[in-house]
């Protein structure tokens, strides 16, 4: 019984598929059942500190084109309503406004794609480590602050700038920073949140293969008592959908993890693994 709860429309910017193709997708591969989660930004990702208006424009759609696939495919393949919530951090204040007004919302995924005075890690560039290390140590405490803030159920693929340090050809190990780490941790671990173990890195060739986060940094989350993990794979095309979730849920069972987590209603649901 396998969920995909990372997946995207094109409600989201950066995907062309509609809802309906990508559920045909779900279904032909015998996912049980898989999450929308179009990106909702507060901050452009290409101008840094400009509002972002589209999550608020586009969930009504969103809400509309749900509930039409919930009816044409519901028989076949249980269909969620999440939303990745982008840059929280940077307007908390309309974060907030969003996550409490939007209507049904079963999953909220809070993700960390640029830190403030900065476009989205995608448009960087990345002239040395020292630079890369600097990056490093605010994505981390971006990602403090996002859980203190505690909106999101789940905090979603971190590791996200390994992805394109790498891309420069250079490596910085999250588990230098443990101690940020073990801080970042304790915060979801006490808030009953969570993490997602994110595929869409080991779909990426060429180029380096692995998942956000990587092995050593989930074993850190269950060490510091994390039990909430949902896997994504992070699909912008209908064929990406629920690859390599079976790779994701072996890296749990060799964490020391027993179930995987979904969400139906805000609330996590435990699946064994």
């Amino acid at each position: 019984m396998r969920y995909d709860m990372h997946v995207h429309s094109n409600i989201s910017g950066d995907c062309a598929e509609t809802m309906a193709d990508v559920c045909r997708a779900a279904i032909d591969k015998g996912l049980a059942g898989i999450c929308f989660t179009d990106h909702c930004d507060m901050i452009s990702g290409t101008a840094p500190g400009e509002a972002a208006e589209t999550c608020f424009t586009d969930w009504e759609r969103s809400y509309r084109e749900i509930t039409a696939v919930r009816a044409e495919f519901g028989d076949r393949i249980e269909i969620l309503h999440g939303i990745e919530l982008g840059e929280l951090v940077q307007d908390a204040a309309r974060a907030e406004q969003f996550a409490v007004r939007a209507p049904n919302l079963d999953f909220l995924l809070g993700s960390v794609h640029a830190i403030p005075g900065h476009p989205d890690f995608y448009f960087l560039d990345y002239p040395d480590l020292a630079f890369c290390r600097k990056m490093t140590e605010l994505y981390i405490d971006e990602n403090i602050r996002m859980a203190e803030l505690n909106l999101a159920d789940v905090a979603a693929h971190i590791g996200y700038l390994s992805r394109y340090i790498s891309h420069a050809g250079m490596w910085v190990d999250l588990m230098d920073y443990e101690e940020r780490l073990r801080h970042l941790f304790g915060i979801l671990v006490r808030n009953g949140r969570g993490i997602e173990v994110n595929t869409s890195g080991l779909r990426r060739n060429p180029g380096p293969n692995f998942t956000m986060p990587v092995l050593p940094i989930v074993k850190l989350f269950r060490d510091c008592g994390g039990e909430i993990v949902t896997i994504g794979s992070d699909a912008h095309f209908a064929k990406h959908v629920g690859s390599h979730l079976a790779e994701a849920e072996e890296l749990l069972r060799t964490a020391g993890f027993r179930y995987v987590t979904v969400f139906r209603q805000r609330k996590p649901a435990f699946i064994k693994l």
